[in-house]
């Protein structure tokens, strides 16, 4: 009886565990996302600069939507935090 409830104990812990580090995963890679969306627009904007001779301005437009970008994915990730937190509280 005893073993079974230090068994159910140490299974509720190790799964809080695992949310812990993955909520972790997502937060790290939001730093990452977020750079790599301003870099990728900015890139883009570059080479279409050098192709069509119009520098700066299509580097400024495209980091612009890079920006825009980026900021959608913290969107995404405060919608998706907000649902997770409705759902622990219905618990």
């Amino acid at each position: 009886m005893i073993n079974k409830n230090r068994l159910e104990m140490v299974m509720s812990l190790s799964e809080d565990k695992r949310e812990v580090f993955k909520s972790l995963l997502s937060y790290s890679s939001l730093g990452i996302e977020m750079g790599l969306c301003v870099a990728i627009g900015i890139g883009i904007g570059y080479y279409l600069d050098k192709y069509f001779t119009t520098a700066p301005y299509l580097t400024i437009i495209f980091m612009f939507f890079g920006i825009i970008a980026a900021m959608k994915t913290i969107y995404k990730l405060m919608k998706k935090l907000e649902k997770e937190n409705e759902r622990d509280k219905t618990k």
